[in-house]
């Protein structure tokens, strides 16, 4: 789909591709009388869905990109926004990651060959879902608990974990037979352990990280916080990012059922 989206714009860097689908996403907004009908038309989820406003994408493209992108240029303080409201050209850092040509993205760093193995499996239809609500998809990047804000990252352990609280994304199923449903429709059954789909047998994403309770994992000090480790050797940080991403990689591979 995304090779259809893209038409003669499109190539075997994955990574440009998508910078390309954001741009061209966003600079055709204008053009459409609604939001829902811009999404119908332009949103790589409803694209592959028929049109459909419940879709949504399983695993983030754009979270990879930034927290690679920013952690190899961290030496320069250079960081890197999908938008950057306020700006002469709010697209800038997605021309320029698109354009890349080495400097930000050294393709031969194996960081970047992870995050390009990544991004080839992204582009594909088993990458998105179809939710029960369409009012799901903001929620399982940020939702309210109460009257507590909780942020769940659009992270699929997280996701898992929640849906099983009916105080969280569970509110948007009748019952635990709805979500086990769900769950089997869309193929997420390869996310719990032991081939028991309920909320003490999610996977982790990482080891020692609670899935119900995610973070946002692009800090040196949220990392040290998870593992208890200290990295003060930079090649042992690389090793560790590395590391991450090749859990992510894995992970994704197990839920699609796609071979390494």
């Amino acid at each position: 789909m995304m090779k259809e989206y893209l038409g003669n714009a499109y190539s075997s860097n994955h990574l440009r591709n998508f910078c390309l689908y954001w741009i061209k996403v966003l600079e055709c907004r204008e053009r459409y009388a609604s939001f829902d009908e811009w999404r119908k038309n332009n949103d790589l989820d409803c694209l592959y869905l028929d049109g459909e406003l419940r879709a949504d994408t399983l695993m983030s493209a754009w979270t990879p990109i930034k927290w690679v992108a920013d952690h190899l240029n961290r030496g320069t303080g250079v960081t890197f926004r999908k938008i950057s409201r306020g700006s002469s050209d709010p697209l800038h850092d997605l021309r320029i990651l698109a354009e890349n040509k080495g400097c930000y993205i050294p393709g031969r760093h194996e960081l970047v060959k992870l995050l390009y193995r990544f991004l080839e499996l992204a582009e594909l239809r088993c990458n998105f879902i179809l939710l029960p609500f369409r009012e799901m998809n903001p929620s399982r990047y940020q939702c309210f608990i109460g009257n507590e804000k909780v942020w769940l990252f659009d992270e699929v352990p997280a996701t898992l974990s929640h849906i099983f609280d009916k105080k969280s994304l569970g509110r948007f199923f009748e019952g635990k037979d709805q979500v086990i449903g769900w769950v089997k429709r869309e193929h997420l059954e390869m996310g719990f352990e032991d081939n028991k789909i309920d909320p003490g047998h999610v996977r982790p994403l990482i080891k020692g990280l609670d899935p119900y309770n995610p973070k946002w994992l692009t800090e040196e000090k949220e990392i040290k916080g998870v593992y208890g480790v200290f990295f003060t050797d930079l090649n042992f940080f690389n090793f560790f990012l590395g590391e991450f991403l090749f859990r992510l990689f894995i992970y994704m591979t197990v839920f699609l059922k796609m071979p390494l």
